[in-house]
């Protein structure tokens, strides 16, 4: 079901942002906010791009690891931390699972910890969890400052079988900021292989962009029995399409 809720399972290097290269985590989808946009619908906009990366264990001190006082692993040998040292900025992790069994109860687990820095207003820094659109923002002082705060949702499966997963940061100030994430469970139930929903999702995936004008249009040719989607899907006999916006796909 859940995939990678540790981050211990590797990742993908995205196309370089100038000199910053962030890293994708395996099965999860990873957009920023451009500068100028805005930050998830509300008044305020992005001013740069932050870094977003896995933390190994070894890259940190004793108390910051796995058990330590200020432990900033929860699970296994890294943590995924996303930062800015100085610029307003948004980050989406995202991912879809597949498989779970309509009209049973699912409740997912996000630990977020946010480094505020002294941050003097407490909607300075926001973190939100969201599954099938339904969640909400939580904000820096009731997270608290290098503290892991649980986001919990419990959610019906629909239909379809389908929880699609969102996980957002922000910093709406140019002050610096650290978010790390770690730790995520999902406990729900599998549908029976025989009474699962194929799913195609309509929702298409934002690549950020690397500063490269895209090509305009992809040519597909579906093998016999396989499926497009363009998200993160858990399900077999599938083909993950990952274009630039703007871009015309064409299958045969």
């Amino acid at each position: 079901m859940l995939k990678n809720g540790s981050f211990t399972e590797g990742w993908t290097n995205l196309p370089p942002y100038g000199n910053l290269i962030n890293q994708q985590p395996n099965g999860w989808t990873l957009r920023w906010i451009a500068p100028g946009e805005s930050l998830f619908g509300a008044g305020d906009t992005a001013g740069g791009v932050p870094e977003c990366v896995h933390k190994l264990a070894n890259q940190l001190p004793a108390n910051e690891q796995l058990g330590g006082k200020d432990a900033l692993i929860l699970v296994g040998d890294t943590t995924y931390k996303v930062f800015h040292g100085g610029s307003p900025f948004g980050v989406e992790l995202k991912q879809v699972v597949t498989g779970l069994k309509p009209g049973s109860k699912a409740t997912l687990v996000v630990p977020i910890l946010a480094v505020l820095y002294d941050e003097p207003d407490p909607y300075g820094a926001e973190s939100g969890v969201w599954v099938n659109g339904e969640g909400q923002w939580v904000n820096g002082g009731q997270m608290g400052n290098r503290k892991w705060y649980r986001h919990m949702v419990t959610f019906t499966v629909p239909g379809n079988g389908t929880a699609i997963i969102e996980i957002r940061v922000k910093s709406k100030w140019p002050r610096k900021k650290d978010f790390f994430i770690d730790g995520l469970t999902l406990e729900a139930e599998a549908a029976p292989a025989e009474e699962v929903v194929p799913v195609i999702l309509p929702d298409p995936i934002v690549v950020p962009d690397s500063g490269k004008a895209p090509a305009t249009a992809v040519s597909l040719k579906l093998p016999a029995g396989m499926k497009l989607v363009t998200a993160v899907s858990n399900e077999p006999n599938t083909i993950i399409l990952v274009v630039p916006p703007g871009t015309t796909v064409e299958t045969e």
